[in-house]
């Protein structure tokens, strides 16, 4: 019979371990774009915040500060059927806690039937939260017209 002190390391491995799956940053992010891409509410909403706190700043220097404002944006904006939105990412920054992705996004739609095709910086801010990558801070930044998309 081995002695309980035997036992001890494999414990302590047990007890370290965090009591929540950790999702990746990549996931998150990739789960966060699908659910704007599809106009997902609810899949929107598990990729942010469960605090207050959720900064948004649009491409117009529109700013909201609580997560109901950033939901209420999107409800309105995943109204519309007509836009498409896809993300080439630049950039990633990851640490413990906080985690950035800066993208460029490509955003077309239709305004009275001509086309409208912009492009913005879009950096995405998250936190862990309970051991999951919450988005904590959306800035959409508008890209010059004249400047090549690449």
């Amino acid at each position: 019979m081995r002695p309980l002190s035997a036992l001890l390391p494999v414990a302590l491995c047990i007890a370290a371990a965090p009591a929540v799956a950790q999702s990746s940053l990549d996931e998150t992010f990739a789960v966060h774009v699908a659910a704007v891409q599809a106009r997902d509410m609810a899949g929107l909403e598990r990729t942010i915040t469960s605090g207050e706190a959720l900064t948004l700043i649009l491409p117009n220097g529109t700013r909201t500060d609580t997560r109901a404002a950033f939901l209420a944006f999107h409800r309105d904006f995943f109204a519309s059927p007509t836009w498409s939105i896809r993300f080439q990412v630049l950039s990633r920054i990851e640490g413990p806690d906080y985690g950035m992705i800066t993208t460029r996004s490509f955003y077309s739609d239709t305004d009275n039937g001509q086309p409208v095709n912009t492009s913005s910086w879009v950096t995405f801010t998250f936190r862990r939260e309970n051991g999951e990558w919450r988005l904590i801070h959306d800035q959409n930044t508008r890209v010059p017209a004249d400047l090549p998309a690449g």
